[in-house]
């Protein structure tokens, strides 16, 4: 073999060792370990990110917006493209809004072997364009989307707030959810070679889709009525925590729901988290005498009881099964009629009636008006209270309840049952959505709640209804008076239960009616905890209620129901119980006229004039025995029968 064979025999082998040792160096990144060197590229060149996509609105009644999603921008950064670390975190770190609170740390982050790294979420755009001008190597933008409450602390808590995910985390903005959510976008951020930064993506399949839309059956401005009305309250009596809650009885839907102390929803870290709880549906408290009004209502309802049936109230004090229980603020009542009973919120003459219906019929109406369950309104951390079985009663339960101890509810609880007799003894289910709808303002679901439930009878209503003018008229709540419209309700003065009995110096003060009294538009009910200075529901919640009513009433336009501004004699609240079409006969003992009047104005009209009544049927009265103008008779009851108006 020649030299010059050798040679190239020789180059021949080195050739082929190379090529060898080429081919298994490519085996061994495109087939061992190909995956490993995939994913090592994929993190130096793109990133996936999802988009939010914008958030659907929360409007009022009236299409206010409550709560929107506007422009913002979220800032990142490729830490391979950031030329100083240190001086980049120290850059941003000095601009205000950026919340950059440790700049170490993120400098430590651009450090890093990483290719992305987030500086700031869903930042308004002033402060995005701070950023911008500093023209920051390796920092970068990307459109983006905030939520934005722009009423501040209005109805925060029905509103609740959205975390920096996108996700609702109290109120509608965690119970719808899903509907005002939206669909998020998918954008991918490339690199080239050259460190350039490229987003890729957003469209076809990976476009965001934006959320649907909540309308509320609440009204801006008698919910401002209500925080207003509540918050002067808070501070004049130094309260611990409030609420107010509005709802017009005819549908249940609810225009105002104030909780104290509140938060603004836009900065809502900023705020203890106590005052994120939605006192009117997630706290309960004994509700004292305004519970009155159930125990009343089972008295009529099972005939045990009239208005003016004269009740021993014992000159202040009954025993039960060892116990004594007396009189709020020392009263000493002796014989009354239970119609002065509930006007001065005896608590003697109400165990006495709460007696004689018994642990087991009362538990049953006590049910039937709604308490011990939730009311299913569509907000978060609802309680169904505190209403334990009959059977775990004590000797003195049935007692305690009758005056609304030993029983916890909630306001909206307690605003149900009466908007009950509010409503002619049909109870209906708060509501707080009206429907939603999607980007073009087409309904897509409207909520279906359930069927009204009658509670208690027409007649017993209307009979209750009148007991409860009185309360205003000549009682306790005195305060909760109107100059242009006839109000009902009933004060409540609860002592706070504490270990081995009830606090002398902590209370609840509580205050819930209707009005118009014989038209209800509204039942109104304001709790005050622990007030200060003052002990009273007839004190501090009854002129809360005063302003609530007077302001709403003004605002909705609801004609005067009182023909004179003076409300200070009975005469005056007993000339509403007139009607247009009711023609009353002269004469001393004259029978009223009441046919053509509906079960509500005829029943107010035959206890007006002394007259106690028997109804057969429901609607307007058609015949009635004895007829108009005919002597009273001895027994001064009169016999309605009514059918479906025509």
């Amino acid at each position: 073999m020649t030299l010059s064979n050798k040679r190239l025999l020789f180059l021949f082998a080195g050739l082929t060792a190379w090529a060898l040792v080429v081919v298994v160096r490519l085996a061994q990144i495109q087939l061992v370990r190909h995956k490993d060197y995939v994913q090592r590229a994929a993190r130096q060149q793109d990133r996936t990110i999802d988009l939010d996509p914008v958030r659907g609105s929360i409007l009022d009644a009236r299409g206010r917006v409550l709560a929107e999603s506007v422009s913002a921008a979220s800032i990142y950064a490729d830490p391979q493209a950031v030329t100083d670390p240190k001086g980049t975190a120290s850059a941003l770190a000095a601009i205000p809004g950026l919340g950059i609170d440790d700049p170490k740390e993120l400098a430590a982050r651009f450090a890093g072997n990483s290719s992305f790294a987030w500086v700031a979420r869903q930042l308004p755009l002033d402060v995005a364009d701070e950023v911008r001008k500093k023209k920051l190597p390796g920092i970068y933008f990307i459109d983006d989307h905030r939520r934005s409450y722009p009423r501040g602390e209005l109805a925060a808590h029905v509103i609740g707030y959205v975390g920096l995910d996108g996700r609702g985390l109290a109120g509608i903005e965690q119970s719808f959810q899903e509907q005002v959510k939206g669909k998020a976008g998918r954008v991918t951020v490339l690199r080239d070679a050259r460190r350039g930064v490229y987003l890729v993506g957003g469209q076809g399949a990976n476009r965001a889709v934006d959320g649907n839309s909540v309308v509320l059956t609440i009204d801006s401005v008698v919910q401002f009525i209500a925080e207003r009305a509540l918050a002067k309250a808070m501070t004049q009596y130094r309260a611990a925590t409030g609420s107010v809650i509005v709802m017009d009885p005819r549908d249940g839907a609810i225009l105002a729901m104030a909780a104290a102390p509140t938060f603004d929803p836009n900065h809502f870290r900023d705020y203890p988290e106590e005052s994120w709880r939605n006192s009117t549906v997630q706290a309960v408290y004994e509700p004292g005498s305004t519970f009155k009004i159930i125990t009343a209502s089972a008295g009529l309802e099972e005939g045990l009881v009239t208005p003016s049936q004269i009740i021993d109230c014992g000159n202040g004090a009954i025993r039960i099964a060892n116990v004594e229980i007396h009189e709020h603020g020392g009263n000493r009542y002796g014989l009354m009629t239970f119609e002065d009973v509930l006007a001065h919120s005896s608590n003697v003459g109400s165990i006495r009636v709460g007696m004689a219906v018994g642990p087991d019929r009362f538990y049953r109406w006590i049910r039937k008006f709604g308490f011990g369950e939730r009311t299913g309104i569509p907000l978060p951390g609802e309680t169904a209270g505190i209403l334990h079985k009959v059977s775990k009663w004590s000797a003195v339960s049935n007692a305690s309840i009758s005056i609304g101890q030993e029983i916890s509810v909630t306001p909206l609880q307690l605003v149900r049952a009466v908007a009950a007799v509010a409503n002619g003894g049909v109870r209906v289910e708060p509501r707080l959505v009206e429907r939603v709808v999607d980007a073009n303002g087409n309904t897509i679901a409207r909520p279906e709640p359930p069927k009204p439930v009658r509670v208690m009878s027409e007649k017993s209503a209307a009979v209750l209804n009148e007991m409860l003018k009185a309360v205003v008229a000549r009682g306790t709540g005195q305060n909760a008076k109107l100059a242009e419209h006839i109000v009902a309700g009933k004060t409540g003065t609860a002592e706070k239960a504490t270990r081995g009995g009830y606090s002398l110096d902590k209370v609840v003060a509580s205050f819930a009616g209707y009005v118009p009294a014989d038209r209800p538009r509204l039942v109104i009910l304001a709790v005050i905890d622990e007030p200060k200075g003052a002990q009273y529901g007839g004190t501090i919640a009854a002129p809360i209620f005063h302003e609530v009513a007077e302001g709403t009433l003004r605002y909705l336009g609801v004609a005067p129901s009182i023909p004179t501004r003076s409300v200070d004699a009975p005469v005056t609240q007993l000339a509403a119980f007139s009607h247009s079409n009711a023609r009353q006969v002269s004469g001393v003992a004259g029978v009223p006229d009441l046919r053509g009047l509906d079960a509500r104005a005829a029943i107010a009209r035959a206890v007006a004039s002394g007259l106690t009544v028997r109804a057969v049927g429901s609607g307007v009265v058609q015949t009635q025995n004895p007829l108009p103008g005919e002597a009273l008779p001895e027994n001064k009851q009169i016999l309605l029968s009514m059918e479906a108006g025509r």
